[in-house]
């Protein structure tokens, strides 16, 4: 009646579950900074002028509406 029983060990916690939703995490970050750099590389290669902007000659010619011509 006096004796005391010795607490039973809890089974070791399985990691494998943390261990796979922190590799999908580094996978989507991974992911959204190849995006991030996509994005910002297609921006640089849209623009056709330089830091002064369009320098050829403007068509300010009159023209016969319909026709193309002057």
């Amino acid at each position: 009646m006096g004796m005391k029983m010795k607490p039973e060990m809890p089974p070791p916690i399985d990691t494998s579950v943390t261990d796979r939703t922190a590799e999908k995490e580094a996978a989507v970050e991974q992911e959204r900074q190849r995006m991030i750099k996509a994005g910002r590389t297609g921006l640089g290669y849209s623009i056709m002028t330089g830091g002064q902007g369009v320098t050829d000659e403007a068509n300010v010619g009159k023209t016969v509406l319909g026709t193309g011509s002057r």
